[in-house]
């Protein structure tokens, strides 16, 4: 297994053949501005390959060296074999400079349905099992609540750091207008 960093072609490609089917519409960006973050080198997006294929993708903000996963999902074939753990291990490999690496978790407090609340569960456990941690920062983020999580151990930001330097992922891919109605802190516990 290897993550492979993926082209702006293969990128369009996965976009119309996966990420519409596995993300929520309100969770998935424009593809033009997926593609004009790559351009401006503020983006990257890698693939998780076995040498045949793709069986998963993880794509990432970048500030300097500072990531925040966008999106991360494995092929509905490949889950539930470790591929999602494949992802974040081979990510840490692969991001040997970065001086954080944070993601966002769907907060199961706010899940509207117990089918809900039990996916988004298994989710924010998935990534603790994985070795992430909690950050203490709840966000809701175009009116989805996250929990702030960091990839591969604990941050040494504290939380009011850890919130600037979130908020700069957005600044960084969105129009101001945009990133003022739709990025809120909910709460930290500073």
């Amino acid at each position: 297994m290897e993550l492979i960093t993926l082209d702006k072609d293969r990128v369009a490609s996965l976009y119309e053949e996966r990420m519409v089917h596995d993300f929520k519409k309100d969770e998935l960006k424009p593809l033009k501005m997926i593609l004009k973050a790559l351009d401006e080198g503020i983006y990257e997006c890698l693939g998780l390959s076995d040498g045949a294929g793709l069986l998963g993708y993880t794509f990432l903000v970048k500030q300097g060296k500072r990531y925040l996963v966008d999106y991360l999902a494995v092929y509905p074939k490949e889950r539930n074999k470790g591929r999602g753990a494949d992802i974040l291990k081979l990510l840490r490999d692969h991001i040997t400079d970065a001086e954080m690496i944070i993601a966002e978790v769907e907060d199961p407090i706010y899940a509207e349905s117990s089918e809900e609340k039990e996916i988004q569960e298994r989710r924010v456990s998935f990534y603790f099992r994985n070795g992430c941690s909690d950050t203490g920062v709840r966000v809701r983020c175009f009116g989805v609540p996250f929990i702030i999580i960091s990839i591969g151990g604990s941050s040494s930001l504290d939380r009011s750091a850890m919130w600037e330097a979130y908020q700069s992922f957005y600044r960084a891919v969105l129009p101001k207008k945009m990133f003022d109605a739709n990025i809120k802190l909910i709460n930290s516990e500073n």
